[in-house]
């Protein structure tokens, strides 16, 4: 079955994407994809944080004008959802809280990519640590996260630390750290957030979501909100692996996977 949408897309206004919002939105109409959710990058947590001035950050005011257009252009060939993927910082909580005023979005990933002043994307964060000190350090900064003042949607790719880390078994296993993701997952549900189920599995040569004991807890506990993204930062990538997804979250009991209008979720049926 083909799943005709996608949360998580990144176009060349994230520091580290490749299309533009118009070739990204035609190759999801090639795809047959009906909803797409471009959610590029808003770095704050680069902003805020030393070490990290390198990072190109986000034209909101041109982004703006530009999806307005191809928003209009493909109006009645596909769902066009304005998105941005926060970087989790505490410190850049009023920076986001500012973007939030002056920046009206349909749908926001809020993610943690640097801990302890590093980004996990890079091998000099694992050098120094065991496993489950790196992943355990992780996992408290996302349940931080969660407490975030300002507006998010969705958890976002929780199995993050896997995609570049250095150990021989790169999976994120809920028996390792089974407390603080108990109390993510808790936290999530009684926030309303949707946990995400990101395909991306660049570099980790693993399983997606790396064990599905982590999604059948969210639902023991009484998740019901899911997304599934790819990630994807070229247009190659759109939807990549989400009949996969799908079956992970049937077997694990969920039905439905969510998308974003306006900050509100629609349900789309994951059976055939």
């Amino acid at each position: 079955m083909e799943y005709l949408f996608d949360t998580h897309t990144h176009s060349n206004f994230s520091h580290d994407g490749v299309p533009s919002l118009n070739a990204l939105a035609e190759a999801a109409i090639n795809r047959g994809l009906k909803y797409l959710a471009i959610t590029d990058h808003c770095d704050k947590d680069c902003v805020a944080l030393p070490g990290f001035s390198w990072v190109r950050q986000i034209d909101l005011d041109t982004r703006k004008r530009e999806f307005a257009a191809v928003k209009a252009k493909f109006a009645d060939r596909i769902t066009l959802a304005e998105g941005l993927e926060y970087g989790y910082a505490k410190e850049a909580n009023g920076l986001y809280l500012d973007v939030e005023k002056s920046y009206p979005t349909d749908y926001v990933i809020n993610s943690v990519h640097i801990v302890a002043g590093t980004d996990v994307y890079f091998r000099e964060y694992f050098d120094c640590r065991s496993k489950q000190e790196a992943y355990g350090t992780y996992l408290k900064d996302v349940l931080a996260s969660l407490d975030a003042p300002y507006h998010y949607d969705s958890v976002g790719h929780i199995t993050y630390i896997a995609r570049c880390a250095t150990y021989d078994d790169k999976r994120l296993l809920y028996g390792d750290h089974a407390d603080v993701i108990d109390e993510i997952l808790r936290k999530t549900v009684a926030k309303g957030k949707a946990l995400e189920v990101n395909t991306s599995s660049k570099g980790t040569k693993c399983d997606l979501f790396h064990d599905t004991t982590i999604l059948r807890r969210y639902k023991e506990l009484g998740g019901e909100l899911v997304t599934i993204g790819s990630d994807t930062h070229t247009p190659e990538g759109l939807s990549t692996d989400f009949d996969l997804a799908a079956k992970a979250l049937l077997y694990c009991g969920f039905r439905y996977a969510f998308v974003y209008k306006e900050h509100k979720p629609v349900a789309v049926s994951l059976e055939k």
